[in-house]
């Protein structure tokens, strides 16, 4: 009974739909960032994302950017050298080459320099998957935003989400993304709001929370709730 109300879960349907998002970019040769929290379950979903015909290339983020075009194509068999005379050759060897894709968790964590370099990496074609907090978004944002025009940002919220949904059930996903992001991820606020929702649910004799009585249970909060 619990798997098959799981499938009801709105973070299960996020995260298949993500995915689904995720292999269509992949197939065209198109990168995307996957952003959340931590504990949002960015590296399990990662781990989820195995298409066909594809070589997933890992990489370490804390690596400098000599070490990470080594090791790219040291993971696809080709010789690397991770030294500054090399990175012109390297890079312009990764580029040529096709049927894989490179995934890099802990994105936040990536020298800075390291970003011209996975630019013209996604102009070859070359699918990329970076997972970071939302600071890289905004940090692309502001020192690189050709680069954030060039990937797809999905957003994963906290598995503990769907715990609470599992055990109330009379929420709209759409009142539940609201009470989420007004909260800015802090799961106490979050459960606060979501019985209080509850209690004016009752109170008006509705038998859902949907999006309209969560905004005005989120507009009648005091400021220093």
């Amino acid at each position: 009974m619990k798997k098959k109300r799981k499938e009801h879960f709105i973070n299960d349907k996020r995260r298949v739909s993500y995915l689904s998002s995720v292999y269509t970019r992949m197939y065209r040769g198109k990168s995307v960032l996957i952003e959340g929290a931590y504990g949002a379950g960015k590296t399990r979903f990662l781990q989820l994302i195995q298409p066909k015909k594809l070589k997933p290339v890992w990489l370490e983020s804390l690596d400098n950017k000599h070490e990470i075009l080594a090791s790219i194509l040291q993971e696809l068999n080709y010789e690397g050298v991770a030294t500054h005379w090399h990175t012109s050759r390297n890079l312009k060897k990764i580029c040529s080459l096709t049927g894989f894709f490179i995934v890099i968790d802990e994105a936040n964590d990536l020298d800075r320099r390291v970003w011209p370099y996975f630019k013209r990496i996604i102009d070859a074609y070359i699918p990329m998957v970076f997972a970071g907090l939302p600071k890289v978004r905004t940090y692309l944002a502001s020192e690189h935003p050709d680069i954030l025009s060039r990937l797809k940002v999905l957003t994963i919220y906290p598995i503990i989400v769907e715990d609470f949904i599992a055990e109330y059930k009379n929420f709209s996903s759409e009142a539940i993304e609201q009470i989420y992001a007004a909260t800015d991820g802090d799961m106490r606020k979050f459960e606060e709001i979501c019985i209080e929702c509850q209690d004016k649910a009752k109170e008006l004799k509705y038998s859902l929370v949907d999006i309209n009585l969560a905004l005005t249970v989120l507009t009648d909060l005091p400021s220093n709730h």
